[in-house]
């Protein structure tokens, strides 16, 4: 019989509320559900318990009503603490709503216990200040926001579980569905292998063994703090598929080369080859999802006539072949078949 771990899950307004419930069943399931069904004795790893400010129902960011178990000023952590996925869009504006949820975790770390987050739950413990000089992720889309906010932090951004100490007493995960890995790690890890094998196959989960950098979107915001760089961007989106647009956004611009190149790396944060890189590998990710044309006829279409090296480029700056990419991206033929159906009808 291994011991039963007592989890406390965050839960403020922010939470989101399909994560904490997913997790929360999740824990309840481990040791539980497998074993029930499949007529072998029960074994709980975990027993889940929800936290608020208050013991009234919290009213989370999309409407749902979740009810904690007990609050923040009712005791201490449990043996392990869960933060889940929290719709923000700054941590320390997080943190100034929510300075006793910090405290919390904050004292909950000083108390010894392993502090796990999933997504953007990794803010709240970036605010608690357990985060600074050590290793984190974050969901894809807010590991810049990290970055600007947190400097001292090591993110992660292409991974999607990471130890924040050797001991193992701070993991992070990224983003999503990422959370159904950190549920995978705590039950083989405080269970038992075979515990998260059974988990893995009734709630079918996987591991994202290829990390985040596949779901991510390769970022090429326009900016308007410089207006000729500016105007470069505007050309660009229109004109990436040319032969050598970077000579041609030199020549427009009216800058040397390496006056050109200062100003872009400043304005967007990339050398304005990488940036062209960028812009038409997120084409041909678009096009792989949604056409069924060859991965040569895309290549050559987002401005690459040499199959070989567009492949070797989609493979570094998206983690997979863009066979593999449209494999897992595109839409199943049973949910094909089914659409077809329903619009016979």
């Amino acid at each position: 019989m291994t011991k039963q771990y007592t989890v406390s899950i965050v839960v403020p307004a922010e939470a989101e509320p399909s994560v904490v419930v997913g997790l929360y069943d999740a824990l309840w399931a481990a040791g539980v559900l497998w074993n029930r069904i499949m007529g072998e004795p029960e074994s709980p790893c975990f027993k889940p318990e929800l936290i608020g400010v208050s013991g009234e129902a919290i009213t989370t960011s999309t409407g749902i009503k979740i009810v904690p178990d007990r609050t923040f000023a009712g005791g201490p952590a449990a043996d392990l603490v869960l933060v889940p996925t929290l719709f923000i869009d700054s941590g320390r504006g997080f943190g100034s709503r929510n300075p006793e949820i910090v405290q919390w975790v904050r004292q909950a770390h000083e108390a010894g216990k392993p502090i796990f987050s999933t997504c953007t739950g990794s803010f709240l413990l970036a605010e608690a200040g357990l985060l600074d000089d050590r290793d984190a992720t974050t969901h894809w889309a807010f590991v810049d926001l990290m970055k600007a906010e947190y400097p001292r932090i090591r993110v992660q951004g292409d991974r999607v579980l990471v130890a924040a100490t050797a001991d193992g007493a701070i993991v992070t995960c990224g983003g999503a569905a990422s959370w159904m890995d950190m549920m995978l790690y705590l039950v083989g890890r405080f269970g038992s292998p075979e515990a998260a094998m059974h988990l893995a196959k009734i709630q079918m989960f996987d591991w994202h063994h290829r990390g985040q950098t596949p779901y991510s979107r390769l970022s090429t915001r326009g900016q308007t703090g410089d207006g000729l760089i500016h105007q470069s961007q505007e050309w660009l989106a229109d004109h990436y598929a040319d032969p050598d647009p970077v000579i041609e956004m030199i020549r427009h611009s009216g800058l040397s080369r390496r006056s050109f190149g200062r100003r872009f790396q400043a304005a967007t944060g990339h050398a304005p080859l990488e940036y062209v890189q960028r812009l038409r590998i997120e084409e041909a990710k678009q096009l792989l999802e949604t056409s069924v044309e060859t991965v040569e006829k895309v290549g050559t279409e987002v401005g690459y006539t040499d199959a070989v090296s567009f492949r070797r480029l989609f493979k570094r700056m998206v983690g997979e072949m863009p066979a593999a990419y449209r494999r897992r991206q595109s839409v199943s033929e049973a949910a094909r078949t089914i659409s077809r159906l329903h619009l016979e009808v």
